[in-house]
């Protein structure tokens, strides 16, 4: 077994030849060598499965299951994360598998363990690009970045994310990762301030408030991206906002965010007439319907997966000063989104 040190991740190149106790032996390299990573100011680990000519197809290999428990107990003996990364896209559903219920991370690459284990090595701007099948761990990801401050963008399927990426318009794509956490560590949603029930349906606001508007208006809409943050300040000067409070199996607060001239426009498309545009009224009315059905929509899918969830009546700013004055300047999910491939804002908080 090799290693090397990349922006203070220790990287151990595991090759499957080594030796047939080889888990053992490279737990007690690892262990040996404590002293060394505090000094060096080593914040992960990371074993390359680079060189390995894992592929099991056809069953599931017992070492692989052993190299994750013996990976596991490193990381608490080490109170370091600990992670596996450069494995065959075949070999990570077993990997997976294996890996649920600990605290061992899963990684495609070495950019992405950087990502997670050193963000400081990255510029704060930085632009990323996810896709998984499986949609929770997606928002799982996204979560935790949006946390360290990135932008993310989520490819819609596997076609949309080959397109997106191939564009070569992100600084960083991840796809095939994990980042698992035990019980004993601290979930994302917790720094966040919103519960793990409303972070895993936050997709429901997103699908409802697409398809909603998409039925009413007949215009395309679609979601950019999405990332941690207070309430963007930084939105056009005239915006309609409204804002519904919900409770019961989820709770927070829902805030629609609509530049004042599409606000408009997607009225107009919905009643099938033109308005004033100085018809204030009507429009912020508009909005809040707007809201009324998204959020309708969204408590109906609730209700398919068995959650009570109570929405009340919409209120409506036209202020970003007042409608921040309700959200105590907390931390929630900041949604760009698209109408008529015009943008307007979502975000929700607690």
């Amino acid at each position: 077994m090799t290693n090397s040190i990349q922006h203070s991740i220790l990287i151990f190149n595991y090759n499957e030849a080594v030796h047939e106790n080889r888990n053992s032996v490279l737990y007690n390299t690892i262990i040996g060598q404590q002293a060394m990573l505090k000094d060096k100011g080593i914040k992960g680990v990371l074993v390359s499965l680079k060189d390995t000519p894992y592929s099991p197809l056809t069953k599931e290999d017992p070492n692989l299951a052993n190299l994750v428990k013996q990976l596991e107990k490193l990381s608490h003996r080490i109170d370091l994360p600990v992670a596996i990364g450069d494995y065959k896209r075949d070999t990570f559903a077993y990997l997976k598998k294996f890996s649920a219920n600990t605290s061992v991370k899963l990684f495609q690459n070495i950019n992405t363990a950087i990502l997670f284990f050193n963000p400081k090595a990255f510029k704060k701007e930085l632009d990323v690009l996810i896709y998984d099948e499986d949609k929770e761990n997606a928002d799982k990801i996204a979560m935790e970045l949006g946390k360290m401050g990135y932008s993310i963008v989520h490819a819609r399927n596997a076609e949309d994310f080959k397109i997106k990426a191939s564009a070569k318009k992100y600084d960083m794509t991840i796809t095939h990762t994990a980042i698992n956490q035990s019980s004993t560590k601290t979930h994302a949603s917790q720094g966040l301030g919103l519960s793990k029930q409303l972070v895993m349906n936050l997709p429901v606001f997103i699908d409802t408030a697409v398809n909603s508007l998409v039925t009413i208006t007949g215009l395309e809409a679609q979601k950019i991206k999405h990332e941690i943050r207070p309430f963007n300040e930084k939105i056009p000067p005239h915006v309609i906002i409204a804002a519904m409070k919900f409770k019961g199996d989820i709770s927070g607060i829902f805030f629609l965010v609509f530049p004042r001239e599409l606000a408009l426009v997607a009225l107009e498309a919905m009643l099938g007439e033109s308005l004033e545009a100085d018809d204030t009224a009507s429009i912020v009315d508009g909005v809040a319907e707007f809201c009324n059905i998204i959020t309708g929509s969204a408590k109906v899918t609730f209700s398919g997966k068995n959650l009570k969830v109570l929405f009340e009546l919409p209120k409506t700013y036209l202020s970003v000063q007042v409608a921040l004055s309700d959200t105590l300047g907390s931390n929630g999910v900041w949604i760009d989104m698209q109408l008529d491939e015009k943008p307007f804002y979502m975000f929700i908080t607690k």
